[in-house]
């Protein structure tokens, strides 16, 4: 018997490691609803039902009603947030709400949401520090309610600095992992917004995609924090690279370190690659060549 499953995003960074992980399961009818804004094409996989439009559009582009719905489509970025407030509530508000109600009114077996683990950062305040943190925060007492109100099936998984193949490599969308990968093969200096003792739980991108699916399988509710525990300074990462620096003024965000993941390790998850072990074998796979 087939199972239907939608994945959002699924042509972005961690939404096509979520669908790389569920093609183990030939059971599963897996389609991607992608509006392509930082997702790609060259992260298509084969076997995908690849469907391109926005998420508040979801009744019209998905007729089929899915057993579950992995819900990554959304604007994922903290800095750049604050400059383009319109999508950030058009894709996380307005798109949000649309695959919520859908999941509402078709009956959908059980919504899978990725939430962000800045919702708890700075005591609870970062929620409120700019629109990527407070729409992403608003989403989940959105989703817990209408877990209330109308008994949707549910649960809630919270991300932290995903590292590993696929990230966004260039312009203001990139991740800071792949910015320093970047600088590192061009012979150029890391750029570390000041002060660099900020904190980030970094976790490997297919152990998240991993988490969320046992999540899927065997979770419900709100708070799987999918985190690796150790937490590196944004100067530590840095020198793993063992490459100049230069700090430039920005946007730092919260300066605190994510929840306990006790509730995923609870359902048998745990993270596998370091984010300093990642750092290490990519610098021995791309040796610099001499300028």
């Amino acid at each position: 018997m087939t199972t239907t499953i939608l994945v959002t995003g699924g042509a972005g960074h961690i939404g096509s490691h979520v669908i790389e992980k569920l093609l183990n399961y030939p059971q599963y009818k897996i389609i991607s609803l992608d509006n392509y804004f930082t997702g790609s094409p060259n992260n298509h996989l084969k076997s995908v039902d690849y469907r391109r439009g926005h998420t508040k559009d979801v009744d019209k582009l998905i007729p089929e009603t899915p057993e579950i719905i992995f819900h990554l489509g959304e604007y994922a970025r903290v800095a750049p947030s604050l400059d383009e407030p319109e999508k950030v509530y058009d894709m996380n508000t307005l798109g949000t709400f649309a695959v919520v109600e859908f999941c509402r009114r078709r009956k959908v077996g059980k919504l899978v949401y990725a939430a962000s683990s800045t919702k708890f950062a700075s005591n609870g305040q970062e929620r409120h520090a700019n629109p990527y943190s407070f729409t992403k925060a608003n989403n989940v007492d959105l989703i817990n309610n209408y877990g209330k109100w109308y008994q949707l099936p549910y649960v809630i998984c919270y991300f932290y600095n995903a590292f590993g193949p696929r990230e966004n490599r260039v312009g203001k969308y990139a991740t800071l992992i792949a910015k320093f990968e970047q600088a590192y093969l061009n012979h150029q200096k890391l750029p570390i917004i000041k002060p660099g003792t900020q904190k980030r739980n970094f976790t490997y991108v297919g152990d998240l995609a991993a988490g969320m699916i046992l999540a899927a399988q065997k979770g419900s509710g709100d708070g799987y924090a999918l985190n690796n525990p150790k937490a590196y300074s944004v100067i530590e990462i840095a020198q793993a690279f063992d490459s100049p620096v230069e700090y430039i003024d920005g946007y730092s965000g919260r300066t605190e370190s994510g929840n306990s993941p006790t509730k995923a390790h609870q359902l048998g998850w745990k993270t596998t690659i370091d984010i300093i072990d990642y750092i290490q074998t990519f610098i021995k796979d791309h040796p610099r060549t001499q300028k």
